[in-house]
């Protein structure tokens, strides 16, 4: 059959709704948004449970006069505290597969 104007538009579509399908057609990129906003919430919860463990821990110092050990004392809880929230964070993000 020679190439004729319908033909021609038919293949050319076809194509192209074979290049818009991605990999994970499930969800598409809305889906690869999501995830990225969540590794990215995650991000957020570590770094400000650190620095609110850490300044809190410099300011009890303030007020105790006990340096270092309460600013050390509050890393380490911080720290603690991230760790325990980004496991359960990503497990659940695991989950949702």
């Amino acid at each position: 059959m020679p190439d004729t104007p319908e033909s021609l538009n038919t293949n050319s579509e076809e194509s192209c709704s074979k290049h818009n399908e991605s990999p994970s057609s499930k969800g598409g990129w809305s889906a690869t948004f999501v995830l990225l906003g969540r590794l990215g919430g995650i991000g957020w919860f570590v770094a400000t449970t650190i620095g609110l463990g850490a300044y809190g821990g410099y300011w009890l110092d303030g007020q105790f006069g006990t340096a270092p050990f309460l600013t050390v004392l509050g890393l380490a809880l911080g720290v603690l505290t991230a760790s325990v929230g980004m496991i359960r964070l990503l497990s659940s993000i695991r989950g949702n597969r």
